[in-house]
């Protein structure tokens, strides 16, 4: 389960789950506790070895089962909670080249420190800091000093765009898992691709190089699919009736926006930098503002066009007037040829009709967390069952899948939930967004925008704050092939 795509939340804060080492670099954390217990083992029940406080900068070497192996400033060493110790991101370093015929790389920061190796005019490092003339890099996994003046920017290595293919992929560090992971790119967004070296991409990031999985790039992606990009407001063409009924909330619309500005202030409320109101020139998640909060909580702002105000349809109820072969042309149209989905449009209809939810809605959610059908764990994943045979299931929504070990744990769910088909899993995806979301007798959240924003309960299904909106785009694709007599239902909230 992404966490730029969801996380569900409930009035008590949520805590992170971590199994197993954190990456294979190190990164620096702050202590939120006013007094936090640093132990010599990961658990209570070891001793107390030290206590630090709040604000407290430290190093995190290792985690495990909820735990964070720290180094303090002085350099003592134990085991704290994770709970209270959030995570600083590190620095993005900066790609320069090399501008002299020859530059020596040196232990330290001046002529006097020993050479490590020499570097050769066009060669490109890292720079991590610059101080006093001196460029602290990395080159070759070695880290160094050289003369900052014999650096240059200009950077002029040809690149290939080629475009994320699956619902959303980390961005690393370096080549492999076990690297941090920078930010998330979801389908269809733009990836600048310098070099492949097997299954890893080596990409253009911010001023600096990334990696991310070349199996999940593709050249070509089609461009009305990337619901990051400015589509115009095209009316479907559904002729049967329209309802629109306004529901009236017991607060007002600025207690609205301070109640979520404290949860984008927690990080459970992301937008892309690039198409936020205060932000620009990034692709990076960051927490939304209070501006960008009230441009998405505004239902004024969306309910003049098809794209916005399908986020108010009201998909708790079935509708019939489309039929398994328009769903199916629709996914031939959109899917990659090896998409699960083709050819499924009547599992589609029944799973809809049997929880009694919008079909335009549930195909929509399942094309976007899928990325339309080719994620891994959409095209199936293979488990031990009981008696050592192989199983394979399938999981649309990535529920049950933790951070560290997201395609075992979620396979296993579906194992349990016996999603061990396509039809199978369209079945229980509807029943799991039924019991929990749509017909939950607790939330109620029979709208997109009910789904994406509620009040006082945290229980939101996603993060990025555009997510509703991004449905709405896909089920735009989709209710025009609803027949002239099936009738449309608004359900509008209306502010105190």
């Amino acid at each position: 389960m992404n966490f730029n795509k969801k996380i569900v939340l409930t009035s008590a804060v949520v805590l992170p789950f971590f199994m197993g080492t954190i990456n294979a670099q190190s990164n620096e954390g702050i202590v939120t506790s006013y007094g936090l217990n640093v132990r010599s083992g990961p658990d209570k029940s070891y001793d107390v070895k030290f206590v630090i406080s709040k604000d407290d900068k430290v190093t995190i070497e290792d985690s495990s089962n909820g735990w964070y192996k720290i180094t303090t400033k002085s350099g003592r060493q134990g085991w704290a909670s994770a709970k209270y110790i959030d995570i600083i991101e590190n620095q993005t370093t900066t790609i320069k080249k090399v501008s002299a015929s020859s530059l020596n790389m040196r232990k330290g920061p001046s002529t006097s420190y020993d050479i490590i190796t020499k570097l050769t005019k066009g060669q490109e490092v890292e720079v991590i800091s610059v101080e006093n003339e001196w460029a602290k890099i990395k080159y070759n996994s070695k880290v160094g000093y050289v003369s900052n003046k014999y650096l240059s920017d200009e950077i002029d290595s040809s690149v290939t765009i080629k475009y994320v293919n699956t619902s959303s992929l980390n961005v690393r560090t370096g080549p492999s898992t076990d690297y941090k992971v920078l930010t998330v790119y979801k389908y269809g967004q733009e990836v600048k691709v310098v070099s492949i070296n097997g299954s890893w991409a080596k990409i253009k990031y911010k001023d600096g190089y990334a990696y991310i999985s070349n199996k999940y790039l593709t050249d070509k992606i089609p461009d009305n699919e990337d619901c990051d990009k400015n589509e115009g407001n095209t009316e479907n063409n559904n002729q049967g009736g329209l309802k629109t009924t306004y529901e009236n909330l017991s607060y007002s619309f600025d207690t609205m926006v301070d109640y979520e500005y404290k949860l984008s202030q927690k990080g459970y409320n992301k937008i892309r930098a690039n198409i936020s109101s205060d932000y620009s020139n990034s692709n990076n998640y960051i927490n939304a503002t209070k501006t960008d909060l009230k441009k998405y909580l505004n239902p004024d702002n969306f309910t003049s066009n098809s794209n916005g105000k399908l986020q108010f349809l009201r998909i708790d109820k079935y509708r019939s007037g489309i039929t398994a072969s328009e769903l199916n042309a629709y996914f031939s149209k959109y899917c990659q040829s090896h998409s699960v989905f083709l050819n499924k449009g009547q599992a589609f209809i029944d799973a809809a009709k049997k929880y009694d939810l919008d079909v335009t809605y549930l195909v929509a959610a399942s094309m976007l967390e899928t990325g339309h059908g080719i994620s891994k764990l959409a095209q199936g994943v293979y488990v031990t069952d009981s008696s050592g045979n192989q199983v394979k299931v399938y999981n649309f929504f990535g529920i049950s899948a933790y951070d560290g070990t997201a395609v075992s744990s979620a396979s296993q769910y579906a194992y349990k939930k016996g999603w061990t088909s396509v039809d199978k899993t369209i079945d229980g995806s509807a029943k799991w967004l039924s019991d929990n979301y749509i017909h939950s007798s607790k939330y109620n959240q029979n709208t997109l925008y009910k789904m994406r924003w509620s009040y006082n309960t945290g229980h939101q299904y996603a993060t990025d704050v555009d997510w509703a909106v991004c449905i709405a785009k896909l089920m735009n694709k989709i209710v025009p092939y609803y027949n002239d007599s099936t009738t449309l239902e608004y359900l509008v909230p209306k502010y105190k």
